[in-house]
């Protein structure tokens, strides 16, 4: 390092600190980006060169924005998108590959629904479809300005205060979306972020938002929403604080790389947000909880959750009719291309004749269900001509106060509760804002 006082060494320091950082760290490697012989680089770093001329200064300056941008990294023209990174064993192939290899096995996992172009699509159909996307999209909206505002539910702005905004401290945002589908709910997470963060967004010295999916197709659309919506909402000189790098990565087997760009410091705050149900969704909670969210959420840091709840009479939950084929509509219709999709593309691959037939199978309690009081409609499709079955996708509906208790167990103390109401004014969904208490 420089002596202290020589500000011509630490400029030099800069510059080799950056370089390294781009993974040149030779005299040799580090002389091939700046135009120069490594002799010069041994001057620049013994003292021997006290200075650069402005224009080589400039030069490398210029070489160095390059790195940037190489890596994907634009921070001067639109608010900042990075391509996606596919992480190993997440990539369209590898997940062809295991398809292969499981699907004749008693359970495929939701991961295999989304990530083919034409599960993606059935998707996005299933929620135009009767889904009540509208009523849960303005749930969490509301459920999320109540917890940065306060309102007269909440004596205080929960998340406001967790990330010490209502102290007047600004911080760094890492908002993390596991299983974003469309990107909808997390660009209407950034919007009010934006809204409540002062004058100027000046308590959000940046933001990243990290959307984490095996599916390209919905990371797509859910990255260039928030790009989007960046552009929309912030003035241009601000768009280098907000970042979007979508992460195709397989959150609940996969290695979870993208924890590695996550910020270390102590005065940041990471957001994870796991919407639309996709907790239920899990083959376990316990392993998610205690694989995952233990990589990617430090002490201190935040979890927005999203569940299905459990309805007094199983029978009133939209899915009892569809399991007892008490609907024969057009969501069923989709949901069944959603579920059989992965089995009808294989066997079309394969020649063979055999339907996949979804069905649902209501469980309350047993293995499938590891959080006290969860009831768990199973879908199940034909594999073989035989009978065999597999289970596709759970979905899993939860006794809030049962889940709560089961979280804190691991350390996640609740600091808000919303609940969304269908038209019958039963709790439909309820989101929770959770903060890791522990290690």
């Amino acid at each position: 390092m420089s002596a202290a006082g020589s500000q011509t060494s630490q400029v030099f320091d800069l510059i080799f600190g950056l370089l390294e950082l781009h993974g040149f760290h030779t005299n040799e490697a580090q002389a091939s980006i700046c135009s120069v012989t490594p002799t010069t680089i041994h001057n620049w770093k013994t003292g021997k060169v006290k200075a650069l001329n402005s224009g080589k200064l400039e030069e490398v300056i210029a070489r160095i924005y390059f790195l940037s941008k190489r890596r994907g990294v634009d921070l001067v023209g639109e608010p900042s998108l990075c391509p996606i990174v596919i992480e190993e064993g997440a990539g369209p192939e590898d997940l062809e590959r295991e398809l292969r290899e499981k699907w004749d096995s008693v359970y495929l996992g939701h991961k295999f629904l989304y990530y083919h172009p034409a599960g993606a699509m059935a998707w996005t159909q299933l929620l135009a479809t009767g889904y009540g996307n509208t009523l849960l999209s303005k749930g969490f909206v509301s459920a999320l300005t109540a917890a940065l505002g306060g309102s007269s539910r909440t004596s205080a702005p929960k998340l406001g205060a967790a990330l010490r905004w209502t102290e007047g401290k600004s911080c760094g945002v890492d908002l993390i979306s596991l299983g974003p589908g469309d990107g909808a709910k997390e660009a209407h997470a950034i919007k009010l972020l934006i809204d409540h963060s002062g004058p100027n967004h000046r308590l959000i010295d940046w933001l990243t938002y990290t959307p984490v999916d095996v599916s390209i197709p919905l990371l797509r659309l859910a990255s260039e929403k928030a790009r989007n919506l960046i552009r929309d909402k912030v003035e241009s000189e601000r768009w280098p604080h907000f970042l979007v790098r979508p992460s195709c990565s397989d959150f609940e087997d996969g290695n979870i790389g993208f924890a590695g760009h996550l910020s270390e410091a102590d005065d940041d705050r990471r957001l994870v947000l796991f919407l639309g149900g996709t907790f239920g969704n899990l083959k376990s909670e316990t392993v998610f909880v205690e694989r995952t969210l233990s990589r990617v959420l430090r002490p201190g840091d935040l979890l927005w959750l999203e569940v299905g709840v459990r309805q007094t009479r199983i029978e009133d939950d939209a899915l009892y009719a569809l399991a007892k084929g008490g609907l024969g509509d057009t969501q069923e219709t989709v949901r069944r291309a959603l579920v059989e999709g992965p089995h009808r593309r294989f066997r079309a691959s394969v020649g063979s004749l055999l339907e996949s037939n979804m069905r649902i199978i209501p469980r309350d309690g047993g293995v499938t269900c590891e959080v006290p009081r969860s009831h768990n409609f199973v879908h199940d499709v034909d594999i073989n001509a035989s009978g065999q079955r597999c289970s596709v996708l759970y979905s899993r509906r939860y006794d809030v106060a049962a889940l709560q208790q089961w979280l804190l167990g691991f350390g996640y103390e609740t600091l808000f509760e919303h609940a969304v109401k269908d038209s019958l004014d039963r709790d439909r969904t309820a989101h929770l804002l959770l903060r890791r208490a522990r290690a």
